[in-house]
């Protein structure tokens, strides 16, 4: 059977809202769900941020898009989200939840508070906006939920504890979603190797030195582009994913690599 590969991924049609979208990897997103026939709706703490993403986006693809700013961690600005992206385009069809961040935080140097603030920006937030998504999700066509997820959230990472264990926590929620929802909501989590995020990675404690070390142990000896996860959340979400839910997708270059061998690389 010859199959239509435009026709598998195209977006066109669709509402897709894409959380902390006016950083690299969800502003990556949003312009390559757009360049698909998408209209994206770009959330994120920074107003500005996310109003400039979605005019580029707009003007680059000839399909609206919408920029509005939100608190992943306050559900009222979450049911607002929800609420703008119905009034201005009547659905939603998809939904990437990538808003998520983690400071280097050494295993006995957090506290309760730390913890539980890192929880509520990188699982609960997630949790809330799909919530409030599924009854519309659910009247959709191959409606699909992505989550960023981290490599940091299944190995042992005791430079982020905060952030690994909040992450950890995201992928089992995640496969219990997809055991509930099947088959009318997929979902799926991306686990995002390093990436160059620009000032934000630095924020988050590293230093070019490091980058560069990390980028040597690396199968593919570099770290990721944005756009390169963009690709793994579209292939996801597309109609040739139509049967895949529940799983975690690595996108991390091969990983890291060393030899078990004495004096192999």
């Amino acid at each position: 059977m010859k199959t239509n590969i435009e026709k598998l991924f195209s977006f066109e049609g669709k509402v897709i809202i894409i959380t902390g979208a006016a950083g690299a990897i969800g502003s990556a997103a949003g312009h390559l769900f757009a360049s698909l026939g998408a209209h994206v709706v770009i959330s994120d703490l920074n107003e500005e941020g996310a109003k400039k993403v979605a005019e580029e986006i707009t003007k680059e693809s000839g399909v609206e898009a919408l920029g509005v700013k939100t608190n992943a961690t306050v559900e009222s600005e979450l049911v607002e989200l929800v609420e703008i992206t119905l009034k201005k385009f009547g659905k939603i069809s998809g939904l990437i939840n990538n808003v998520g961040w983690g400071a280097n935080t050494p295993i006995w140097g957090s506290d309760t508070d730390k913890m539980v603030k890192s929880y509520l920006l990188n699982t609960v937030g997630a949790y809330n906006l799909t919530k409030l998504c599924m009854p519309h999700l659910e009247k959709e066509s191959n409606a699909s939920v992505v989550f960023s997820g981290s490599m940091v959230g299944v190995t042992p990472s005791p430079e982020f504890i905060e952030y690994s264990t909040a992450k950890a926590g995201l992928m089992n929620m995640v496969r219990s979603m997809a055991a509930v929802s099947g088959p009318k909501v997929r979902f799926n989590t991306v686990l995002i190797g390093s990436v160059d995020n620009g000032e934000s990675t630095l924020a988050a404690g590293y230093t070019p030195e490091m980058l560069k070390a990390l980028a040597d142990m690396f199968v593919m000896k570099r770290r990721g582009n944005p756009v390169e996860i963009a690709y793994g959340m579209m292939f996801l979400m597309s109609d040739a994913a139509q049967w895949i839910t529940g799983i975690d997708l690595r996108i991390d270059g091969g990983g890291s690599y060393k030899s078990k061998m004495p004096g192999k690389d």
